[in-house]
């Protein structure tokens, strides 16, 4: 891709600036040109006339001290010279010389060997169009001769505080830059972690420090879904191959056996565990990318997953919830898989009565909040390893023997982050909870 002309950040700042300077000093120019115009017009007008009355070859009366007149026909050829009649400000020029008598019709700037000249073009009414120059007053350093040797320092200067400007603001994206491709071709399956880069935060802008921590966030779950995503095809290799093998096995017995009816029953039991395995996996999956556009009645979606369990009291209840519970920017299905994994990982892990109780309230900013809290009569998770459990595949030393594919709790995480939930767990005397709030 083919760069284009002030493409960069750098060079559209650089090129401002420089504008902007631009229009700084026209406006400088105009401002001072018509303040100064009433004064010299005051100081010049009368000598000037007379300049312009005298006949050719008569000895020519300066403007003022210091400022001696030339009278030509023609305009001086062999200089450099710039018209100055629409300049910013030299308009004024030419009304206030008119109001004092003497007319003219142009203005012009000419770069001698003497230095700086202006040169009016005098249309006096009665007498011939004539020329009459004198040297330039210094209404800017760069229209005077005086001012010169100042124009290299001052133009140094202000690029050399532009150039400083510039890169102060635009060093930080630069480093978030070469930060974020460092980032991205780092991260493997493992979530490798970033190598140590220069600080991005410090002297950057408020907008860039904003960039930077939701640029953080994303970095994060990329991390997050590169190790679950190699989690997930490890554990697909793994946790499916064994009852495939068990189904596999079977299946050849068969053929020998002359009673299969208990090999079949292995083989549909093994079925149904990889049946199950395979749900889990694609609940995983579709936690993240199931749309939230949904309004749910969390009350009535918990009431449907208690009742689809079919146990009795003893073991599993809901408390009374209020009517119409509602959450919006949620999904359904996502809720439904929430409230199911919570509850059976208490029934599995945890300990009879499970107790489950959805309430609504408002937080201490005034915003409406749904809370679902899941409770067991178990010792809950291990202390301190609550981050650790949340994630993919992970399991406690107590559940290793038992059926499951280590991914309940990390649905439940990935549905609470994927809606801007929290997810805590807390222990009183009546079991252990856990607790997600909206």
């Amino acid at each position: 891709m083919t760069s284009r002309p002030f493409d960069s950040l750098f060079a559209r700042l650089m090129l401002a600036q420089t504008i902007l300077m631009v229009l700084v000093a026209m406006m400088f120019m105009a401002t001072r040109s018509h303040v100064t115009a009433a004064p010299y017009a005051q100081l010049w007008a009368a000598n000037l006339m007379q300049v312009v009355r005298q006949p050719a070859g008569a000895a020519l009366l300066p403007a003022s001290p210091g400022y001696p007149v030339q009278r030509q026909a023609v305009l001086p050829g062999g200089f450099k010279s710039h018209n100055l009649t629409m300049g910013p400000g030299f308009a004024s020029w030419q009304s206030e010389f008119a109001l004092r008598g003497l007319a003219m019709d142009d203005i012009r700037a000419v770069h001698s060997a003497s230095g700086m000249q202006f040169w009016f073009h005098a249309v006096q009414p009665g007498f011939d169009p004539v020329w009459l120059g004198l040297p330039a007053p210094p209404l800017l350093s760069f229209l005077s001769v005086h001012g010169a040797p100042l124009e290299p320092l001052m133009a140094v200067v202000f690029v050399g505080l532009s150039w400083w400007f510039t890169r102060h603001v635009t060093r930080p994206l630069q480093q978030l830059s070469r930060r974020m491709r460092g980032d991205v071709l780092g991260i493997n399956s493992k979530g490798g972690a970033v190598a140590p880069q220069e600080s991005i935060i410090q002297g950057a802008s408020g907008e860039i420090r904003l960039i930077y921590n939701d640029y953080q966030q994303l970095l994060d779950r990329l991390q997050i879904a590169e190790i679950e995503r190699g989690l997930l095809l490890a554990g697909v290799s793994h946790d499916l191959r064994s009852p495939l093998s068990r189904i596999r096995l079977a299946a050849e017995l068969l053929p020998e056996l002359t009673d299969p009816k208990p090999h079949i029953e292995i083989i549909t039991r093994n079925v149904d565990h990889a049946d199950k395995l395979i749900g889990s996996f694609l609940d995983f999956v579709r936690a993240g990318s199931l749309v939230m556009d949904e309004t749910v009645d969390v009350a009535a979606v918990a009431a449907s997953v208690v009742a689809r369990f079919g146990c009795s009291p003893e073991l599993l209840s809901m408390t009374v919830a209020p009517e119409g519970v509602l959450l919006g920017r949620a999904n359904g299905l996502l809720i439904e898989r929430l409230v199911f994994n919570l509850i059976d990982n208490g029934l599995m892990h945890g300990k009879a009565p499970v107790v489950v109780t959805v309430s609504a309230g408002r937080d201490q900013t005034g915003r409406g909040t749904v809370q679902i809290d899941v409770c067991d009569a178990g010792i809950g998770l291990p202390e301190g390893q609550e981050g650790a459990l949340l994630q993919a595949f992970a399991r406690g030393d107590p559940s290793r023997g038992r059926p499951g594919s280590g991914l309940g709790l990390s649905i439940v995480r990935q549905i609470v982050t994927r809606m801007a939930g929290t997810l805590v767990f807390t222990r009183d005397d009546r079991g252990h909870h856990a607790i997600v709030r909206f």
